[in-house]
């Protein structure tokens, strides 16, 4: 029974010995401080220095981007990798009130009423408030659920969209005519 006890201790102490060689080694490494600083390439003295004192890093940077038409003519931070189609003809100033879509409405106490408007090429819409202009459009007037634009001697008014329930309280019915 000592034996089994003696040996018990020794892997105890084996053990405690690693655990406390283990510390010790994660706190030199904590208060080790790192070299982080980049490391240049290695010389290549074909490449040759550029006049501004850096020396070229790969083989591409040599090369301008028209060398590289693919990249060039398909994006890389497009989804679909195609070019981004811009209407050089049509002047964002020029947009008519088809183009404007009404988002929302705020009417708050001790504050002029303002309205969410975005225009179709636009991702996100803008918070206008009476009186302000957007691409043109004067924002002339603010109900609950619609607004009035002018510009030019025309008025024009938007209103909110949205989706409409039966008046039995059921959902409304879903637009692509599949049962929920």
């Amino acid at each position: 029974m000592a034996v089994g006890q003696g040996r018990r201790r020794l892997v105890v102490a084996v053990l405690a010995g690693a655990v406390a060689v283990l510390a010790l080694l994660n706190w030199y490494l904590a208060h080790t401080s790192i070299d982080i600083s980049p490391i240049a390439p290695e010389a290549d003295p074909a490449a040759g220095a550029r006049k501004d004192g850096f020396e070229l890093a790969t083989v591409l940077d040599r090369k301008s981007a028209a060398q590289f038409p693919e990249m060039v003519s398909r994006p890389v931070f497009n989804p679909n990798r195609r070019p981004v189609q811009r209407d050089r003809a049509r002047d964002d100033s020029g947009a008519g009130p088809a183009d404007m879509r009404l988002v929302g409405v705020m009417k708050l106490p001790d504050q002029p009423a303002r309205a969410l408007i975005r225009m179709a090429n636009e991702a996100t819409g803008k918070w206008i408030t009476e009186g302000e202009q957007i691409n043109g459009w004067k924002l002339r007037e603010v109900s609950a659920r619609s607004v009035v634009v002018e510009a030019g001697g025309r008025s024009h008014e938007l209103t909110l969209s949205s989706a409409r329930r039966p008046r039995d309280g059921s959902a409304a019915p879903d637009p692509s005519g599949k049962a929920r």
